[in-house]
C-alpha cells in the first residue's frame, strides 16, 4: 500500500482475502473518503450494501454446504454449492466479476444497475429464498449431522470473550454484535434486520448463525432494492491531503475489517494498517478443538473458516 497511488490500493485491498475481496476494498475507500472528508452519495452506498450482502450470501451458504460435507451430508453440500453458483452468475451479470472484483472505488462504486440488472437481483432473492429453505429442511431432517455437530468444537461464551472472538463465531458464542448495527456503514442504517446469536459455541451454533444471516440478508437485499435512492453512484476523492489519519470498517461476512491510513504527500500513504477478522479468531480455534476426536477437526475447522492469507496480512 504504501508504495502505491491512493487509488491503485483498491485492487490490492480486493486480494487481501479472497473471499472478502469487496469488503475489504470498501473498508479501504472509507478510510480514504474519512480522510479527503468526502461524502459518498446514497445510491452508491445502497450499491455497496448490496455487494456486501451478495457477498455474505455465497460464502455463508457455501460454508454451509462444506460443514455438511466434512460429516459426509454430500447432498446437502451440492445443493449449496447449486445456490452459491447461482448468486455468482448474479454477481457477474452486475458487477462483470463473480467476486465482485473492479466494484468498490474511492467515493462509491464503479458501475450503476440498469433496469434490467435489478430484475436479476430480485429474481435470484425470490428464487433463492425457498430453495435455501428446503435447504435446511433437508439439513433439519438429518439426525446423523447434528449429532456431528451439536457439542463439537465449543467454545464457551467465557473463553470467546476472553480472546475477543468477533464475527460468526463470536456471535454463536454469545458475543452480541455487528458492525451492521452497532456503528452502521454505508446503507445498513436504512434497513431493518436482525443479528442472530446463540450461546452454545459449537458447530452447530456457528452453522446456525450463517443460516439466519442468509435469511436476514436476503431481506436486506429487498429493502434495498426497493429504496434504492436515484443520483450519483461516486463522489470524485481527488488528491487525499497529506499526514490525515483515518480508519475504515466493514462488518465483512466473516466478521469486523478495519483498515487504519496515514496519508503521505503525493497522494500516497505513509502507512496502512489492515486487521482481517482471522487474525484475531485464530486463538479460538485452538481452543474449540479440544477434547473432540480427530475426525471432527475437519468440520470444527470449517465452521471457523479462518483466512489464511487475511491472517498473514
Amino acid at each position: 500500500f504504501e508504495s502505491l497511488p491512493i487509488p491503485h490500493g483498491v485492487r490490492l485491498a480486493e486480494s487481501i482475502s479472497g473471499d472478502s475481496g469487496f469488503a475489504h476494498a470498501t473498508a479501504f475507500c472509507h478510510a480514504v473518503e474519512r480522510a479527503a472528508g468526502v461524502a459518498v452519495p446514497p445510491r452508491a452506498r445502497a450499491l455497496r450494501t448490496v455487494c456486501l450482502e451478495l457477498e455474505r450470501l455465497y460464502n455463508h451458504i457455501a460454508d454451509i454446504g462444506a460443514i455438511c460435507t466434512d460429516v459426509a451430508f454430500v447432498t446437502a453440500h451440492m445443493h449449496s454449492m447449486r445456490l452459491k453458483e447461482r448468486i455468482l452468475r448474479v454477481n457477474e451479470e452486475l458487477t462483470g466479476n463473480r467476486l465482485l472484483r473492479g466494484m468498490a472505488c474511492p467515493g462509491g462504486v464503479r458501475f450503476d444497475f440498469d433496469a434490467g440488472q435489478l430484475g436479476a437481483l430480485r429474481q435470484l432473492v425470490d428464487e433463492l429464498e425457498p430453495q435455501f429453505n428446503d435447504l435446511i429442511e433437508l439439513t433439519r431432517g438429518n439426525s446423523g449431522l447434528r449429532d456431528r455437530l451439536e457439542t463439537t468444537g465449543v467454545l464457551t461464551p467465557k473463553v470467546a470473550r476472553d480472546l475477543g472472538v468477533v464475527g460468526i463465531a463470536g456471535r454463536a458464542s454469545g458475543f452480541d454484535h455487528d458492525l451492521r448495527r452497532d456503528v452502521p456503514h454505508d446503507f445498513y442504517d436504512q434497513v431493518q434486520f436482525t443479528v442472530p446469536v446463540f450461546m452454545g459455541g459449537d458447530v452447530q451454533c456457528r452453522f446456525d448463525v450463517r443460516r439466519d444471516e442468509v435469511i436476514q440478508s436476503v431481506a436486506i437485499l429487498r429493502q434495498v432494492v426497493e429504496r434504492l435512492p436515484a443520483g450519483p453512484i461516486a463522489m470524485p476523492v481527488g488528491e487525499v491531503p497529506a499526514d490525515r489519519v483515518a480508519l475504515g470498517y466493514v462488518e465483512g461476512w466473516r466478521g469486523e475489517i478495519f483498515h487504519w491510513i496515514h496519508t503521505a504527500p503525493g497522494n500516497r500513504l505513509a502507512r496502512c494498517k489492515v486487521k482481517d477478522p482471522s487474525l484475531q479468531n485464530w486463538p479460538a480455534l485452538s481452543e474449540a478443538i479440544l477434547g473432540n476426536i480427530v475426525p471432527d477437526f475437519p468440520v470444527v475447522n470449517k465452521s471457523f473458516n479462518l483466512s489464511y492469507s487475511g491472517t498473514d496480512r
